[in-house]
């Protein structure tokens, strides 16, 4: 019969490491209670206060992160964290993907660079050799009311794949 790896340490220290044993086992959930998990950055670090208060897209810095619905935001100084916290749904991206993308039914990725704001919503767009979504979104002749309606109803669906 195999004995268990905790009978076999006990067996091999000893009654007298007992006491220490616990203290180790106690402490370590201790340790790592207090931390905070540290993620990647949405957006590439880009942040979102940036685009309403510069008109631009500003990489923040990590001394500035905030979270938001399971988002870490790096945002660029305090006033910003300030600016945010008081309402973080204002500042946040609308869509994970490209709005004009999910109007057409498809999920390509964001480029923080490539963004518009429309109805006070941030919406960030694709972006690559092959393909510009605000510039296609522009010149689709849809409106930014359909644009929106086409998208969040593509988003809900692409939710729920």
């Amino acid at each position: 019969m195999k004995k268990s790896l905790s009978s076999r340490i006990f067996r091999h220290l000893g009654r007298a490491a007992l006491p220490a044993l616990v203290l180790i086992v106690l402490a370590v959930p201790m340790v790592s209670f207090g931390q905070q998990k540290v993620t990647e950055p949405h957006i590439g670090g880009y942040s979102p206060v940036s685009y309403f208060t510069e008109n631009r897209a500003e990489r923040g810095r990590r001394e500035f992160a905030v979270q938001h619905l399971g988002r870490t935001y790096w945002l660029t100084s305090e006033e910003q964290v300030a600016l945010f916290k008081q309402d973080p749904d204002k500042y946040r991206p609308q869509y994970d993907v490209c709005p004009y993308s999910l109007a057409l039914g498809k999920k390509l990725p964001l480029d923080p660079e490539n963004f518009r704001i429309i109805g006070g919503l941030l919406l960030l767009f694709h972006k690559s050799e092959e393909s510009d979504g605000l510039r296609a979104f522009e010149q689709s002749g849809i409106s930014e009311e359909e644009l929106l309606r086409r998208a969040d109803a593509s988003y809900t669906l692409f939710r729920f794949d």
